[in-house]
């Protein structure tokens, strides 16, 4: 069985041979390939390069172009530092009052040169494939999006404060989403990653009404065009399971802090749940941990899915990763 068939069989409740391996790998590769941060995030090239490395050293079952939150931020305008060694980020905000918004305009992915990469990583690996690994597309969520756009706690304030004003914004970064999401499925993309993060840090009752709406409109256009929906939201989202099982995903990620057995009542059975070993804790520790913890995700319901709860760190040991893959085949 190959990793395209592992994947969509298991998100789609058939019979697989094991367990699909869906770890994230961002800064690790670049280490691995021995080339800045910088570089891997600017050359797709690269990029593809360490996404293969990944999937050929540590069994993932998934080709998939995440690297940074910032490309969507530089093409709707704002600076964008991209250091040596580390992820880049906006040195100032983008929107420093209530009234910037009227600044910020979808553009055609294309058009933005950090955008336009990530496309060609994606028709890279498309052709790498061959049909026989998944291709993971990544994109901003709206509420993300207009946290990188603006500085959080403004955005926190705003929400109670100017909330028309930030469904303007949110509508504007639900619309760069949707370009990008559509145009790196036109590119070859099986799934398309939703990164959310910001969400993590607020309730339930202003999750509801700033990130729900625009997160079920953005999974419907994905799924529309032909791909299924990865949500990845950092953090304990424990409170807000009732309604991320209103999303439409096809996959939710749960980081470590997250039941998966509570996450299991939750989201409904046809939503696989990816994850939640501590990236830190367990894969900073020894074989026997590692395979407990695999061990322990084999028995989730959901079509579950084995991964670390977040990004696999730059450092961790290279040997600890491999386990994670041998536990992953042992347990089939």
């Amino acid at each position: 069985m190959n990793a395209y068939e592992r994947v969509m069989n298991r998100q789609a409740g058939k019979e697989v041979d094991r367990l699909p391996n869906l770890n994230i790998f961002m800064m690790m590769p670049a280490k691995l390939l021995g080339i800045p941060y910088g570089q891997y995030v600017t050359d797709y090239r690269k990029l593809a390069e360490g996404v293969i490395y990944c999937y050929e050293n540590f069994s993932t079952d998934c080709f998939c172009v995440i690297s940074d939150p910032m490309r969507e931020t530089e093409g709707l305008g704002a600076t964008v530092v991209v250091p040596p060694d580390n992820v880049p980020y906006c040195p100032e905000p983008f929107l420093k009052e209530i009234t910037d918004i009227s600044r910020v305009k979808a553009v055609d992915p294309g058009s933005s040169r950090r955008m336009e990469d990530r496309l060609q990583a994606v028709r890279l690996l498309h052709e790498k494939a061959a049909g026989e690994i998944p291709v993971i597309g990544w994109v901003e969520g709206a509420f993300a999006e207009s946290c990188d756009l603006m500085d959080m706690a403004n955005v926190m304030l705003n929400l109670l404060d100017e909330p028309e004003a930030m469904h303007e914004l949110l509508k504007v970064c639900q619309q760069q989403a949707t370009l990008f999401a559509k145009e790196q499925i036109r590119c070859g993309a099986d799934i398309i990653g939703v990164g959310d993060a910001a969400a993590s840090l607020i309730g339930p009752a202003l999750y509801e009404e700033f990130v729900l709406p625009y997160e079920i409109e953005l999974f419907r256009v994905i799924h529309e065009a032909g791909a299924k929906v990865k949500l990845h939201i950092c953090g304990n989202i424990t409170e807000k399971l009732p309604l991320i099982a209103r999303t439409g995903a096809d996959i939710v990620d749960c980081d470590h802090m997250v039941s998966l057995e509570k996450a299991a009542r939750i989201l409904p059975e046809n939503c696989s749940i990816s994850g939640n070993i501590d990236p830190v804790a367990v894969l900073r520790g020894n074989r026997e941990s590692i395979f407990a913890e695999v061990r322990r995700l084999v028995g989730i319901p959901n079509r579950n899915i084995i991964a670390a709860g977040c990004e696999i760190p730059r450092d961790t040991p290279l040997e600890n990763v491999r386990y994670m893959a041998e536990a992953v085949e042992a347990f089939a």
